[in-house]
């Protein structure tokens, strides 16, 4: 099973997919909000980059890491992250690939590692490109600890800036899981190549139209309570691992709707004549 899986996740990081996910990844982090300007426009961070002068405010690299979670990036990530899955299943459903996949490994097993090889391979991706778009934080910005010992403890909070690095890349890691769960399911559903490609973007963007909405009727209502639940529930929220139980609940359900996806995906194999 884990051969399956691991030839799964090089077929989907076929260089040319993996390139284009990475480079989207970093260039998505580059225009979110870096700042705001005096008359309280956004400055984006690829701004503050190429011309730190465009504001008076010292940034660090680490602020600027965590600020690059948001933006476009929550919106057009679930497709970066799957293109190569969609791209390899669906030439795999159209070439007569799959006939001889399935009497190799048999159906059960082929939706297992499609399943878990997507999700690896997306969660890979993020990281990658959310390590590099780190990188270039850490080259054009000042360190963390060049911050007054107070303003160190606000960004930490009680933690040390490696324990908080190696989360933030685990939470990158997941975060790319979570925003490919959206391209998967298309892919397991639908064949049709246009569907792919635009229906990972729509039900995303609905998504999260919907939560902000939700979460704008709480904040007039004051209904705080809910509004940090709808939070939980945004996929970039699994990026802030801790022990809560509005980070471990969303982890599970996470987890639980691949289970589903396999289980959906082997009926559909059944039912089909491939």
């Amino acid at each position: 099973m884990m051969r399956n899986i691991r030839i799964e996740v090089q077929k989907i990081l076929h260089l040319p997919y993996l390139l284009l996910g990475v480079a989207g990844i970093i260039a998505l982090c580059l225009t979110a909000t870096g700042d705001m300007n005096v008359g309280g426009s956004q400055i984006s961070i690829f701004s503050l980059l190429i011309r730190p002068e465009v504001t008076n405010t010292p940034h660090t690299a680490f602020e600027l890491w965590r600020a690059g979670i948001g933006g476009w990036l929550t919106v057009f990530a679930p497709m970066l992250l799957t293109l190569g899955y969609m791209i390899s299943l669906s030439g795999e459903r159209q070439n007569g690939q799959i006939r001889f996949a399935l009497m190799r490994s048999g159906k059960l097993r082929y939706c297992i590692s499609k399943v878990c090889g997507g999700a690896l391979a997306g969660g890979i991706i993020f990281l990658i490109g959310y390590a590099v778009f780190g990188l270039l934080m850490v080259i054009r910005f000042p360190s963390l600890n060049t911050l007054p010992v107070k303003e160190q403890e606000f960004y930490l909070m009680g933690s040390t800036l490696a324990a908080e690095v190696v989360k933030r890349l685990i939470g990158a890691f997941l975060y790319g899981m979570m925003g490919s769960l959206f391209g998967i399911g298309v892919a397991i559903a639908f064949r049709d190549k246009y569907m792919l490609i635009c229906l990972p973007f729509m039900i995303n963007y609905i998504y999260q139209q919907v939560l902000g909405k939700l979460a704008s009727d709480c904040m007039v209502a004051e209904k705080y309570e809910k509004i940090t639940w709808i939070e939980a529930v945004r996929p970039e929220s699994i990026m802030n691992i801790s022990r809560s139980v509005t980070w471990l609940i969303p982890f599970v359900v996470m987890l639980v709707i691949y289970l589903v996806l396999i289980g959906v995906f082997y009926l559909s194999m059944k039912l089909s004549t491939v």
